[in-house]
């Protein structure tokens, strides 16, 4: 679908009217309404070999939720997705007034080209500019130098391996800043010390309506 800006007339000429906040949602759902499975898993099983990449994702409406719920402990600056498949879940905490940045790491290349595809189509909304999608491993990344304040991270570790799930949690807890909480749908064995538990509650993803996820914040 192609999204042409509304613009209007004034004394000084025809300027572009951007998007509100609802209009760019409602865009983005219009735009992609529901999880776009991969169509040649079998080509990206080979090609990513070692790697899990069974893919699903977060509803918008388990999204919000998880944000409502975890802005009781704090209103985070950033949101990072590990493992942000086609974008949506970046593209629409970017919506929200106190995220100055939206971050996505995925490994799959042909999902990273489909969510920098979605945020140039919404580009006439400068929300979709608080985006950045980065092709690579998250033990490639540095993520201090990207976030300098309390982040909602995000991520789905269902089939991970239990080893992997204890070094993503050790490289977030090491680099995220303090009051960031981390979000996820396993926990570590031993979870690092300096995390708190908030808890968990169901939200609602495209495999499960109520999925659990694990919530810590950094201390």
């Amino acid at each position: 679908m192609r999204f042409t800006a509304h613009k209007r007339r004034s004394s000084r000429g025809t300027r572009r009217r951007y998007m509100n906040d609802t209009q760019y949602i409602q865009q983005l759902k219009r735009l992609y309404p529901s999880c776009v499975h991969d169509t040649n898993k079998d080509k990206l099983c080979k090609q990513y070999d070692g790697h899990t990449i069974t893919y699903g994702e977060m509803t918008y409406e388990g999204l919000e939720a998880l944000y409502t719920h975890i802005l009781q402990y704090g209103k985070p600056s950033y949101f990072l997705d590990v493992g942000s498949g086609r974008g949506k879940l970046c593209l629409y905490m970017a919506a929200k007034p106190d995220i100055l940045k939206s971050y996505g790491i995925e490994l799959v290349a042909d999902r990273v080209h489909d969510a920098n595809k979605l945020k140039k189509t919404l580009s006439v909304s400068p929300l979709a500019k608080k985006c950045e999608f980065h092709n690579a491993n998250i033990f490639d990344i540095s993520i201090s130098d990207k976030i300098t304040g309390p982040a909602f991270v995000w991520f789905s570790n269902l089939c991970f391996e239990p080893s992997t799930t204890v070094q993503i949690y050790s490289k977030l807890v090491d680099e995220l800043p303090i009051g960031s909480v981390i979000c996820s749908s396993k926990i570590p064995e031993t979870p690092p010390t300096a995390l708190r538990s908030l808890g968990s509650m169901q939200i609602a993803m495209s495999w499960n309506t109520a999925s659990n996820v694990f919530m810590y914040q950094k201390q």
